[in-house]
């Protein structure tokens, strides 16, 4: 019988805080690099884009949004 652990919201607390992007999906942890400025940069864009869109079409909504986004085990 093998156990799985199941990573919550609660868990990135105890994790270094050392460059790494960690990311608790459906309750598994995954690890990245830390984005580059470049990347940031071309997300700014697109968010100043896509809102100028949505403010001529209102069909829309533009939401900038590093680090938690749903923690059902968190509220």
């Amino acid at each position: 019988m093998s156990t799985t652990t199941r990573w919550t919201s609660k868990d990135l607390e105890s994790l270094p805080d050392d460059e790494t992007r960690y990311e608790i999906i459906d309750g598994e942890l995954y690890m990245s690099k830390t984005p580059h400025f470049y990347h940031q940069d071309v997300c700014g864009e697109l968010q100043l884009i896509l809102g100028n869109w949505n403010g001529t079409t209102n069909l829309g909504r533009v939401v900038a949004a590093p680090g938690l986004i749903f923690a059902e085990d968190n509220r």
